[in-house]
């Protein structure tokens, strides 16, 4: 009997209110991927000792691969179907893909090292460990060392991979919907994009200067890259600023002490100069003829973009993060 397609059909992003928890459903998504990838690193690895094939999966840095942004789909290969084209032809020649992509494909490779490199920094005032893949060394000496088969310089080389997690960074876009970017965070909390390595913001000129096949040479330097972190992590509505995360713990403070002053809700978003406050925007779902609507059960009005009923004691009640205020 042969095995049919597998399809995920999850509900998420239906308002302000399941954006914490479609963030959450996200990642594990994420995750899984990250670990269907890390099997069939270790299935070759295993068929290369055994000498079963000349070579194990390239690096996605060395695979040849550019970025482009997918158009009116959402797949999520894994490294074979990644590297075999399923993406299928481009805006430009060639293998590619987009951020979950190669971020899954990553975080696999982080984690399925033989071994890695440390060294103990200062980050933002704060003691941190530094881990490095081998196969990108990013300053002169590091360089230096890769060549004459050296261990790196103030580096520590330890056993075994590195324990990268896929990440998302998101904003709202102006109608209420979200966009997301997939990320590799590191342990230090740096957060690798392996789309602008491969391209993204520049398609054309790296299609144009050949970089992805430039990149299939070992010598051909690879440079790392890094996103910034977010100001705030994910939409909660139960937050009482709407926001939960980095620069919302302040944000939830000023409000209260407005709160605690009596001002009224809307004067509260006026004040902080935040019309989203209160992140009670949504995605709209459509529906067909009979099928089951969940969000009626749950009381949630999309054409509206608010539950029902919504009165101005729930809302203070939100805004005040659900204490008992009379």
């Amino acid at each position: 009997m042969g095995m049919p397609r597998i399809e995920f059909r999850v509900q998420m992003f239906r308002g302000d209110w399941d954006q914490v928890w479609s963030q959450m459903r996200l990642v594990w998504m994420m995750e899984g991927l990250c670990r269907v990838n890390q099997t069939h690193i270790r299935q070759f690895d295993e068929f290369k000792k055994r000498g079963l094939v000349e070579r194990a999966y390239p690096s996605i840095y060395r695979a040849g691969l550019h970025y482009e942004t997918e158009k009116g789909t959402e797949i999520w290969p894994d490294i074979p179907s990644l590297l075999s084209g399923v993406m299928g032809r481009g805006l430009y020649p060639g293998p590619w893909g987009d951020c979950e992509d190669f971020a899954c494909a990553r975080v696999a490779e982080y984690r399925e090292l033989p071994f890695h490199y440390e060294r103990k920094i200062k980050r933002n005032g704060k003691d941190r460990v530094e881990m490095a893949d081998p196969a990108y060394p990013q300053d002169a000496a590091t360089i230096a060392a890769k060549k004459a088969g050296k261990d790196w310089p103030g580096w520590t080389r330890k056993k075994g991979g590195i324990p990268a997690k896929p990440f998302a960074k998101w904003r709202r876009g102006p109608r209420g919907n979200y966009h997301y970017h997939a990320l590799v965070l590191m342990p230090d909390l740096r957060l690798e994009d392996p789309s602008l390595i491969l391209g993204m913001g520049r398609e054309r000129y790296f299609h144009e200067q050949k970089i992805a096949e430039l990149m299939q040479d070992p010598s051909f330097p690879v440079k790392l890259q890094y996103a910034k972190p977010p100001s705030v992590m994910v939409v909660d509505p139960e937050k009482p600023s709407g926001y939960a995360g980095g620069e919302a713990t302040s944000l939830d403070q000023k409000i209260e002490k407005l709160v605690k002053s009596g001002m009224r809700p809307e004067d509260i978003s006026a004040t902080l100069g935040d019309a989203e406050i209160g992140a009670y925007l949504t995605n709209e779902i459509p529906l067909d003829d009979g099928e089951f609507d969940v969000d009626a059960v749950i009381g949630w009005n999309r054409m509206e973009g608010r539950f029902e009923p919504k009165t101005e004691a729930h809302e203070l009640r939100r805004l005040s993060g659900y204490a008992n205020h009379e």
